[in-house]
């Protein structure tokens, strides 16, 4: 037992660590945006509108859940559109890259091309889902601006002048702090979890283990989607299954969203979107293929 806390405690640190670089990025953009005369979220939220959601897609092909937390956080300051946000959370990906190349070798394995096929697709309805949301739910997200973020974070960054990187600085360590605890309480709930233990369940039927897994995949936690990459190189889920389940895992997004974002309608309309366009494309590949 004492070694599976060990374990579940490295992994935590582990993915808090590789998340701050990221994390601290976006919170600097944030300071600089603030401090700048020329240059505010409105007039990056207005470029997010009309290509937020293709370079949001192409950043979430990068294997690193901490660039989900950082486009939580720039929707949360205003910085971003919701189609940006959610292009990011659809197209990212987390541990499954690291998986299924480490599978090419193995007997079972997918090849190079398959995968490459498979991040270009999550890409690609990143992409297409993000402007889509832009399209149809935009209007019923409130707008949003650094300076109110900041004063309900009590960061006090406009008191000294050049304090950006101190500002930056503490809102990552807040953040990452939060990010850490949780996944530490979930890696302890999901060490349990086996692609094995999936298997001879419903998951495999392209309706009904689409819903399923779409749901899994709600989980904000790298590991969930570790479990399902296994699970569909076992043959255990299709297609389908697995990309109703990659689309719907954000990472961290989610967790720094409702940490970030306190109109909590706001955020269950973000997961509800999440859920039934991943549930929906699972559906749709599982049927086709």
């Amino acid at each position: 037992m004492l070694d599976l806390i060990l374990d579940c405690a490295l992994d935590a640190l582990k993915d808090g660590a590789l998340s701050i670089p990221i994390l601290f990025v976006a919170y600097l953009l944030m300071e600089l945006l603030e401090r700048s005369k020329r240059l505010d979220e409105s007039v990056l939220h207005a470029y997010s509108a009309k290509a937020g959601p293709l370079i949001g897609g192409l950043l979430g092909v990068v294997p690193q859940c901490g660039i989900s937390g950082a486009a939580a956080t720039l929707f949360s300051t205003g910085s971003i559109t919701v189609g940006t946000m959610l292009a990011v959370f659809f197209a990212t990906s987390d541990e499954m890259l690291p998986v299924m190349l480490s599978s090419v070798t193995e007997a079972g394995g997918v090849g190079l091309g398959s995968i490459f096929k498979i991040v270009a697709a999550k890409a690609g309805l990143g992409v297409v889902l993000g402007y889509l949301a832009d399209l149809l739910a935009r209007r019923f997200f409130s707008r949003k601006d650094i300076h109110s973020f900041c004063e309900r974070e009590h960061c006090e960054c406009e008191e000294e002048e050049g304090s950006a990187l101190h500002a930056a600085f503490v809102h990552t360590v807040k953040i990452a702090g939060m990010l850490i605890a949780v996944t530490f309480v979930l890696n302890l709930i999901l060490a349990n979890v086996s692609p094995e233990q999936l298997s001879g369940t419903v998951l495999a039927r392209p309706v009904l283990g689409a819903l399923l897994l779409a749901a899994l995949g709600l989980i904000p936690n790298c590991s969930v989607s570790v479990i399902l990459t296994r699970a569909f190189l076992s043959g255990i889920i299709g297609l389908g299954g697995l990309f109703a389940g990659l689309l719907s895992n954000a990472g961290i997004g989610m967790l720094v969203l409702f940490r970030t974002n306190r109109n909590l309608r706001e955020n269950l309309a973000v997961v509800g979107i999440s859920y039934v366009l991943s549930a929906l494309c699972g559906m749709a590949i599982g049927l086709l293929c």
